[in-house]
């Protein structure tokens, strides 16, 4: 299974880190274009299609994006980000992109896939609101079907370090939802979950988390680990026999080869408790 992968577009005016005269469609024309050529089973958008500026300019910024996607030649799983949804309702990105922006599974076979929508609506000061009415809707998801799943979010849900991170290295809380232990607690207890891919944070990373890997994937725009150049980031995810091999393409190009199965096929023991009193315990074993 190959997965074409494309996150924080960002198509529409100048900002933040953005290259001047940097042109989103050269960069979205391409990546659709490799994705065809390469046989991708799927593609797989990650959110923040848009830099948000008003909802006249978001509509034709998102119907871009959404027209340049549509070229790709098989099926298209999206999920809205924080900037979709500014000035756009989910509704409006629904009628745009065709498709429902709700949380949704998807059987790949041998896998599946699962869309995970909880809020992205960002509050400053605040950050995001937690998931809690839409939690339970995932669990029972991973609960209902033992095959390995991918979730994919628009925000990380890792906890990983911010240190080194433009954005959120001193804005830390708005880089994922403040009850993500939770949420990570809940997942890693039904066994079911084999990786998770989000964007988001503009970077690539992986991190391994109680038998799962946590993905984010660099922002096609971001130029912030690049300068002076755009990143022009897109990532393939090549799914076999157990085997998840990533590559990110493009001006900040990263690769893992990654064991592709359920946490409970590789469950990691619980962590100790604080040093002192465990070390006496370990002392005497």
């Amino acid at each position: 299974m190959k997965i074409a992968i494309i996150t924080d577009i960002h198509h529409g005016p100048k900002s933040h880190t953005k290259e001047t005269g940097w042109d989103g469609m050269a960069t979205m024309e391409a990546f659709v274009e490799h994705a065809n050529a390469i046989g991708a089973d799927l593609l797989l958008d990650l959110g923040d299609h848009i830099s948000d500026t008003d909802y006249a300019t978001d509509v034709r910024a998102a119907t871009e994006v959404a027209n340049t996607l549509a070229q790709f030649k098989g099926p298209r799983y999206h999920v809205v980000g924080n900037h979709d949804v500014t000035n756009l309702s989910i509704g409006d990105n629904e009628e745009i992109f065709g498709q429902s922006m709700q949380s949704q599974v998807f059987d790949l076979g041998a896998a599946r896939l699962i869309l995970w929508q909880p809020g992205v609506n960002i509050g400053l000061p605040g950050g995001f609101a937690p998931t809690t009415d839409a939690l339970p809707w995932l669990v029972e998801t991973l609960k209902a079907d033992s095959k390995p799943a991918i979730i994919a979010t628009h925000v990380p849900l890792s906890g990983h370090s911010q240190i080194g991170n433009f954005y959120f290295e001193n804005n830390a809380e708005y880089s994922t939802y403040p009850d993500h232990a939770a949420v990570r607690r809940a997942v890693e207890a039904t066994g079911n979950a084999a990786m998770w891919l989000a964007g988001h944070v503009h970077w690539n990373t992986v991190t391994p988390v109680g038998g799962i890997h946590h993905v984010t994937i660099q922002s096609m725009s971001e130029r912030f680990t690049t300068a002076p150049v755009s990143a022009n980031a897109f990532a393939v995810l090549d799914i076999n026999d157990g085997v998840a091999q990533l590559e990110v393409l493009g001006n900040d190009p990263f690769g893992a080869r990654i064991q592709f199965r359920r946490s409970a096929d590789r469950a990691w023991l619980a962590p100790m408790g604080p040093f002192a009193q465990s070390l006496p315990e370990l002392e005497n074993a």
